[in-house]
């Protein structure tokens, strides 16, 4: 379960570089042809949407790689035991937080996608931007679940 969780991380972490190459490319596109009166219509708004699924597709990795922002200068200060509870209660709020995000994002891109909501100027469909968030979060609590399931003492590998 963890290698295929594992695989699943890296997958979306490239996702998630190929996201921002993408906003580089066409931004770096939408200036030069705007030097000849040719701007890339929707530039802005495919932005917008790489935008949200870099971030959507980073977040799994960044919780499997412990990356977030964490209180080390106070945790550090705590026994060993009292270090994993702390961890512990931690992931599980993370884990409750990640699984509401990913319900509520479902339900959400349901109603998009029967409402027909579109973007502005390219008319694409958003819901399956909100489909990825979903699947991105879902993904976290598998990542956080597997961390809750064996939990290791601060500085220890998996």
């Amino acid at each position: 379960m963890r290698r295929i969780t594992k695989q699943l991380v890296e997958l979306m972490n490239y996702l998630a570089a190929a996201s921002i190459i993408a906003m580089m490319l066409l931004t770096c596109a939408d200036v030069l042809l705007r030097l000849f009166k040719h701007p890339i219509l929707g530039t802005y708004e495919l932005v917008g949407l790489f935008g949200a699924l870099t971030i959507a597709f980073a977040i799994p990795a960044t919780t499997l790689s412990n990356g977030h922002v964490a209180l080390d200068f106070i945790v550090e200060k705590l026994p060993a035991k009292g270090q994993l509870i702390f961890t512990m209660v931690a992931n599980l709020l993370s884990l409750t937080l990640f699984a509401l995000i990913g319900w509520q994002s479902f339900i959400y891109a349901n109603i998009l996608r029967i409402s027909g909501e579109v973007t502005l100027s390219l008319e694409m469909p958003f819901y399956p931007i909100v489909y990825a968030i979903s699947v991105a979060s879902i993904l976290v609590c598998i990542v956080l679940f597997l961390e809750l399931a064996t939990p290791t003492q601060k500085g220890s590998t998996t």
